[in-house]
């Protein structure tokens, strides 16, 4: 896949298209997907078959605004631990770039980028695939999940300024509402627009949603829970991006101590440092083999300072280069 996204793109996909009145699971077939993408939300799927299905399904249901109604039901819950991760960064700048250096890892295709000038903060979104495929729907889903994300990282949120809009919007009135702000299409561009002061906002989380957020990508609200190392497993596949994967931000993500965590895994026969590299071993064989993901990109995106430190990781794992192993399953 050239584009791909994580599956809790999909969160409360299934729910909101039953509220509508129609089948999620037909109407994801017809996409060659099946409900398991819905049921385990770090798999990954093609970032344009996401457009396509946000874009029948607005159809099928007779919402115009579907995407940004399925963005707003969702919020930090959607990017597992990397909204664990968020919840403790010290500013919304410091949490937006953090977002910003996980992006290209666990959403390939997209570019958030934000434009500030003397009053206001543009943060826009652009999509590598917007000439293929209709991105309107997918459009509306980023934007109103990365309001919910600012939203649910504040005590006091700060509302938008305005909502840009690269094409139409026939649904303005409901936008605006929605949005808590003016509505301002055929723009040439999607982004949300706020005062620069959300920039230097400290990150405030409420209590209760710090820990729904920890047992949600925990597996805590399932009958049974995740082990320790699925837990350890998804929190290094979110903060590696950031390169603040060290062990000490780990443990604070999963809520222990960082000697509890050396201790629990020691228990196993483990340690830190070998689930790491076998974490990292698992993600670049992934990447290599379905995606066309640049090495310096991959290598920096898992912790690496630059490609020839990684390079000597792999042929250490495989026997070979990245290069050698990606043209060999070629």
């Amino acid at each position: 896949m050239q584009h791909f996204v994580r599956s809790g793109a999909l969160l409360g996909f299934s729910e909101w298209v039953r509220d509508c009145g129609q089948n999620p699971n037909a109407l994801m077939a017809e996409f060659g997907l099946t409900p398991a993408v819905v049921q385990d939300p770090d798999l990954y799927l093609s970032y344009t078959v996401l457009a396509q299905l946000m874009t029948a399904a607005a159809e099928r249901c007779g919402r115009e605004d579907f995407g940004v109604q399925l963005g707003m039901r969702q919020g930090l819950e959607a990017v597992g631990a990397l909204g664990s991760a968020m919840c403790l960064q010290a500013t919304i700048a410091d949490a937006l770039r953090m977002m910003q250096r996980n992006l290209d890892f666990h959403a390939r295709g997209v570019v958030v980028s934000a434009i500030s000038s003397e009053r206001f903060i543009e943060i826009r979104m652009d999509f590598a695939f917007a000439s293929v495929v209709d991105c309107g729907q997918l459009a509306g889903l980023s934007l109103a999940l990365l309001a919910r994300c600012l939203e649910q990282l504040q005590s006091s949120p700060v509302r938008p300024d305005s909502l840009a809009l690269r094409a139409p919007a026939p649904a303005a009135a409901e936008l605006s509402a929605l949005f808590g702000c003016r509505v301002e299409p055929d723009e040439g561009c999607d982004a949300l627009r706020y005062p620069l002061s959300l920039m230097s906002a400290a990150v405030d989380v409420e209590p209760g949603l710090r820990s729904r957020l920890s047992a949600q990508w925990r597996g805590a609200s399932e009958p049974a829970s995740l082990s320790l190392r699925q837990q350890l497993d998804q929190t290094i596949t979110a903060l590696l991006p950031t390169g603040e994967c060290s062990l000490s931000m780990v443990a604070r993500v999963m809520g222990l101590h960082p000697r509890s965590l050396q201790q629990r895994l020691q228990r196993e026969g483990s340690s830190f440092a070998e689930v790491l590299s076998a974490r990292r071993q698992y993600l670049a064989c992934e990447h290599l083999a379905h995606s066309d993901i640049d090495l310096t990109t991959l290598a920096l995106s898992l912790g690496y300072s630059e490609l020839a430190v990684f390079s000597r990781a792999f042929k250490v794992w495989t026997g070979v280069s990245p290069s050698q192993w990606r043209k060999q399953l070629a």
